[in-house]
């Protein structure tokens, strides 16, 4: 387990397949609504993700319902404010009790020039195309999209908004935000593993 430097956030491995009574039990504490939602997943993987990161959430947020909004996004009481991610056999999980909050976590993978030019704004593409030695396109890429998916979670836009309307800087050591916003949303980066990125992006309220 590996503790991020941000208010109640946590990032695990799937770990082996989960299987017989152990299964059932974990299931058998979620939610209707969340069993029902595990059950049209046809992979383990993405089944065993979705426990573990219901069961995360519930752990971060403490007392109180945990449910999910009309667009799918967790929810807990307020003033607690959750995220959950998962990719490439990792979940990672976020609660806030000061702001919204959002949390991405992805593996490095191919990414091709068609995404790039539909998910970045021209800024983020001069930026990606200046790679340097040592920093590979794939690494910039990653860094971007996860801020990016981050961003879009805390404020519950989602990534069916255009994504190339919201540009992040990372001229300087953290993320930051582009635009008029940009005083309002703080971003911090881990990587808890080779090629594992992961963003939180939380909302400033003082």
């Amino acid at each position: 387990m590996h503790a991020l430097p941000v208010n109640r956030t946590v990032v695990v491995p799937r770990g082996p397949r989960i299987t017989g009574a152990t299964w059932d039990a974990a299931l058998g504490v979620l939610p209707e609504g969340e069993r029902q939602r595990v059950a049209t997943y046809r992979h383990w993987e993405n089944q065993q993700d979705s426990v573990l990161g219901w069961r995360l959430l519930a752990d971060l947020a403490g007392p109180g319902r945990l449910r999910r909004d009309d667009n799918g996004r967790p929810q807990a009481a307020p003033p607690m404010d959750v995220s959950l991610s998962h990719s490439g056999g990792w979940i990672a999980a976020a609660a806030s009790p000061e702001g919204r909050i959002g949390i991405d976590i992805e593996a490095e993978r191919e990414v091709s020039v068609t995404l790039t030019r539909r998910c970045l704004a021209p800024s983020e593409l001069d930026w990606l195309s200046a790679a340097i030695p040592g920093q590979p396109q794939r690494e910039r890429f990653f860094r971007l999209w996860t801020a990016k998916e981050a961003y879009v979670k805390a404020t519950g836009e989602g990534i069916r908004s255009d994504l190339r309307r919201i540009a992040i800087d990372h001229s300087g050591g953290e993320p930051r935000l582009a635009g008029p916003q940009q005083g309002h949303w703080q971003f911090t980066v881990t990587r808890p593993a080779p090629q594992v990125w992961v963003t939180v992006c939380s909302e400033r309220t003082a």
